[in-house]
């Protein structure tokens, strides 16, 4: 039996996708204003380099430009930037960090952060910026006009016994199907500072949530900061329905309490999109 899929070329999704075509002309537009920047499109993305030094690429998931960026995810911790760190896999090795661009806040951050990205690469002079207009130069085609020109390949798949076999040439970088499951999560950092009675007591904190079955083995760590307060950030489906509670330790004996001692009720979330979550902590158990 045969499979047919198609891959679409990075120019291809601004074609289709116009409305990504204005967080792509900001990001070109910055980087033609530092001399000795170049950009270079292949198939399924566009690489950033000063020199021979890489600084970024670019690709699109499902609509949304992401921008992956030669930065350490650590000189970051605590910000206000929304990024994933990406330096235990592969592509990793070479940009560190993934940012989602998904409207104009998370352009704006994305435009700092490859700022920071050219700087520390050595792009610090700067130069007027191109005049070109994107819109115009991925002009709106169909499809199948799109497949004819090579921007838009086709691959048959023949399905023997479970086991897929190309036929074609290889599918490159990561297969689509995986991005845009990928792109259905949504980021949460997690914010908390203890109060009062709960000043001064922990640690550690642990973040206990529905999506783990209210397993405290499964607590998400929170780290301490310098200022005495807890960060942490984690992925979860869009659309999760997320309800949490948090413990100074692996344990419900250690749950947070309110100001009075009294129960609280589950912190309640709805995840659309990537959001910041602060908690005040006033109390703990003391059973």
């Amino acid at each position: 039996m045969e499979k047919i899929t198609y891959k679409k070329s990075l120019a291809a999704k601004l074609i289709l996708h116009p409305e990504s075509i204005v967080a792509y002309q900001s990001l070109k537009d910055l980087c033609s204003t530092h001399k000795k920047v170049s950009t270079r499109m292949s198939f399924g993305k566009e690489t950033i380099s000063f020199g021979r030094t890489k600084v970024a690429a670019i690709k699109i998931v499902v609509r949304h430009i992401n921008l992956h960026l030669a930065l350490d995810p650590k000189d970051y911790e605590n910000s206000k930037y929304f990024f994933k760190d990406m330096s235990q896999t592969k592509q990793g090795q070479i940009y560190p960090m993934r940012v989602k661009i998904k409207g104009p806040r998370s352009l704006k951050y994305a435009l700092e952060l490859l700022e920071d990205a050219l700087i520390k690469a050595g792009a610090t002079e700067l130069c007027p910026a191109e005049d070109v207009d994107y819109q115009e130069l991925f002009y709106s085609r169909g499809f199948d006009a799109l497949l004819s020109e090579g921007l838009i390949k086709k691959y048959v798949k023949i399905i023997d016994d479970g086991v897929d076999e190309v036929v074609e040439d290889s599918l490159e970088d990561i297969d689509e199907e995986a991005e845009a499951e990928e792109d259905d999560m949504v980021l949460v950092k997690f914010h908390a500072k203890t109060l009062f009675m709960a000043e001064h007591q922990a640690d550690k904190l642990f973040i206990i949530t529905n999506t783990n079955d209210w397993k405290v083995e499964k607590g998400i760590p929170m780290k301490k900061g310098k200022d005495g307060s807890f960060t942490a950030t984690a992925e979860f489906p869009k659309n999760t329905h997320l309800e949490f509670k948090i413990c100074k330790a692996k344990s419900w004996q250690d749950v947070e309490k309110g100001i009075w001692k009294e129960e609280l009720i589950n912190h309640y979330y709805y995840l659309e999109e990537d959001v910041e979550i602060e908690d005040l902590i006033h109390n703990f158990r003391e059973d």
